[in-house]
């Protein structure tokens, strides 16, 4: 049973992380494109992080820590970054940039 929802987790990741990719892809606008490449770090890596905690046989083992940092790391981080960046593209759009 535990390797079914192992299974089940990891297609939902790849599936999830696929959908973003062609929301990147398919994006009308750098708004757009920075929309979808910003879900790829919410969900996906949550799902990886449950994957390896129901594979280690102790739920407080290294890898279980590293990923669940890995998985916050990813979230908090990569909205800093996809803020920064529309912040300078807004910013070059409206033509007031200082270097």
């Amino acid at each position: 049973m535990k390797t079914a929802i192992v299974d089940v987790l990891l297609v939902l990741t790849v599936a999830s992380e696929a959908l973003c990719v062609l929301g990147v892809w398919a994006g009308a606008t750098l708004y757009d494109r920075l929309h979808y490449a910003g879900a790829t770090s919410s969900v996906p890596p949550f799902l990886v992080f449950v994957t390896i905690m129901l594979k280690q046989p102790h739920p407080y083992t290294n890898p279980v820590w590293n990923a669940l940092f890995v998985a916050v790391t990813l979230f908090v981080l990569n909205g800093v970054l996809t803020h920064a960046i529309a912040r300078v593209a807004r910013q070059r759009e409206a033509g007031d940039v200082e270097l």
